[in-house]
């Protein structure tokens, strides 16, 4: 009894603390007042720990990989973004205005030269009608009581049609626009006039062309060329532009009144005619788009520049030297290289400026346009582009074509040298750049050349490469004098395609970088998750063992809690007799 005694005094009056696993836990009953189920939850608890490391582990693996994926889904919605703007024809265009909009209204794009277009209309084109003679009483009346035959021909095919006794007009009306040769050439209607349906004829193109003609074969009486009667004659519209061509009865002619070749980049809309007077047609480069353009990427490249820096950046504040999620990450570090290379480099392809001859290119860069990075680390702005707006307004007054191609020319040849020209190109496969290009003339044939220092192709008096940067340009030799001559051949891309190009290696799903790095995050929290299911299923193993092993030691105690109780009882009736 002493010694159960003995064992009850020190539960009661042992306990576990622990600030960190459980707080604190005491035990001070024996047999069934003992809380075991509190005393294996906090055992659990602090067998837990390696759990609850591993999940903090995890989280932090889970929150670098989404943010990889968001930089990813910037990147790609920034290359969306710049392909609306990855041509002179989109980033620039053109303006026009008319002297005269009731007569002729234009459009043009960026390949129009800027300069006013005189415009002469002889007249409109014009679609070709015809209705017949003959009126009928009714769409049901019969047209042929007998059977007939219809020839009609339009835009070089004729359609030969048997038309059966007792047809009526509104049956003939169908028959004729149901014809295979007719579809889509001539449209029939049955139109009343008044007391009477008459038959119309409209060529559904404009221009001589087009023009209807019944032919003499015809037997129905109603439609034979006699009975016909044309309305309006199909005809072109013809214009003159700028006096061109010359000479009083020549016209450009189209069969359209939307002319679209006429000049290079321009599209008259003809309205009516104008001859002997002309109509002047302005067209002007459209500054404002160019500057909506150029806001807008800075705009959308700030907005991965921005994702990148937040990702990335060491709090130098509060906290210094506390990094964020991904702080010196290979893939966000090259990432952040590569878009910076891009804003601060020269344009692919594009030339030094001399000031004192003023060849090349003045606007070769975006800081030459005044749109640098910010470098004040106090600024809240650190690390995005800006726009030096003095600088950038001068630049767009002395030469927004050159603004314009600076961020959008796509693949555009030139050479530094009057003595050779780049005849052809492979556009994704002639890297964009500047080549150079070396050759000697000997006895009226080319005897050697290189491209980019190495020994190139030479058949006749053209030259192509053989290495891989000039692979796919072929280049005209224009100097066959004997002699050795040298120069560069430059491939101009803007700031817009190479930065798609860019962005397109960087979100590749098989090779980009961004893409491979989250992929080896996704190894690890697979790992994690192997250890984390090792421990899960070893503490319910722990946990089991425990309530196994305490409802033994409640059994127990609860057996001996019983005898102690009866031994008390007897000692009391013993105390009590013996008080007696």
């Amino acid at each position: 009894m002493a010694d159960v005694a003995k064992v009850g005094a020190q539960v009661s009056t042992a306990g576990t603390t622990s600030s960190y696993w459980s707080g604190k836990t005491k035990f001070e009953k024996l047999g069934n007042g003992t809380d075991f189920g509190k005393i294996v939850e906090n055992t659990v608890k602090q067998q837990g720990f390696h759990k609850r490391r591993l999940e903090n582990w995890k989280a932090q693996w889970v929150k670098k990989q989404e943010s990889l994926k968001d930089l990813n889904t910037k990147m790609g919605e920034l290359s969306t973004a710049l392909k609306k703007m990855d041509s002179i024809g989109k980033f620039m265009g053109r303006v026009t205005s008319s002297s005269d909009s009731s007569c002729v209204t234009a459009t043009a794009d960026s390949t129009a030269p800027t300069s006013p277009y005189k415009v002469e209309i002889k007249q409109l084109a014009r679609n070709d009608i015809w209705t017949s003679s003959s009126g009928f009483a009714s769409e049901k009346d019969i047209i042929s009581p007998t059977a007939s035959k219809i020839s009609v021909t339009c835009g070089g095919k004729t359609a030969n049609i048997d038309v059966p006794g007792g047809t009526t007009v509104e049956g003939l009306v169908k028959m004729l626009n149901a014809t295979t040769e007719l579809k889509g050439l001539v449209q029939v209607e049955a139109i009343k006039t008044g007391s009477e349906f008459r038959l119309k004829f409209s060529s559904l193109k404009m221009g001589e062309a087009n023009r209807i003609t019944f032919n003499s074969s015809t037997t129905l009486s109603a439609l034979a060329p006699a009975s016909m009667t044309n309305l309006q004659q199909g005809q072109n519209s013809k214009v003159k532009i700028d006096g061109f061509p010359e000479g009083a009865d020549n016209w450009i002619e189209r069969d359209t009144n939307t002319i679209t070749d006429g000049s290079k980049g321009l599209t008259l809309n003809l309205k009516k005619a104008t001859s002997p007077g002309s109509v002047i047609i302005n067209v002007n480069t459209d500054t404002e788009k160019i500057i909506e353009n150029v806001r807008e990427f800075v705009k959308q490249v700030n907005v991965v520049r921005q994702a990148l820096r937040d990702i990335s950046k060491v709090d130098t504040t509060k906290d210094k030297g506390k990094g964020s999620i991904l702080t010196g990450n290979y893939g966000v570090q090259l990432a952040s290289h590569r878009f910076k290379d891009i804003t601060a480099t020269k344009g692919q392809g594009f030339n030094n400026f001399d000031s004192a001859s003023g060849a090349g290119d003045r606007y070769n860069t975006l800081r030459t346009l005044g749109i640098e990075t910010e470098t004040d680390q106090s600024s809240p702005n650190f690390g995005l582009l800006k726009i030096d707006e003095e600088k950038f307004e001068k630049a767009m007054k002395d030469n927004p074509d050159g603004v314009a191609k600076l961020f959008s020319a796509d693949y555009e040849a030139s050479t530094s040298s009057p003595n050779f020209t780049i005849k052809s190109l492979i556009k994704g496969v002639t890297k964009p750049g500047t080549h150079e290009v070396s050759y000697t003339v000997s006895g009226g044939k080319i005897t050697s050349a290189t491209i980019n220092g190495k020994a190139a192709r030479v058949n006749g008096w053209e030259i192509t490469a053989d290495d891989m940067s000039g692979m796919g340009m072929a280049i005209r030799v224009d100097n066959q004098n004997d002699g050795t001559y040298s120069g560069t051949a430059g491939i101009k891309t803007g700031k817009t395609i190479e930065m798609i190009e860019t962005l397109k290696d960087m979100t590749n799903s098989k090779t980009g970088i961004l893409n491979i790095i989250s992929e080896n995050y996704s190894g690890i929290i697979k790992n994690i998750d192997k250890k984390l299911d090792y421990e899960k299923t070893r503490l319910e193993n722990l946990e089991k063992t425990l309530k196994a092993k305490y409802a033994r030691l409640d059994a127990v105690l609860s057996n001996y809690g019983g005898k102690m109780k009866m031994l008390q009882g007897q000692i009391a009736k013993l105390g009590s007799g013996a008080k007696k």
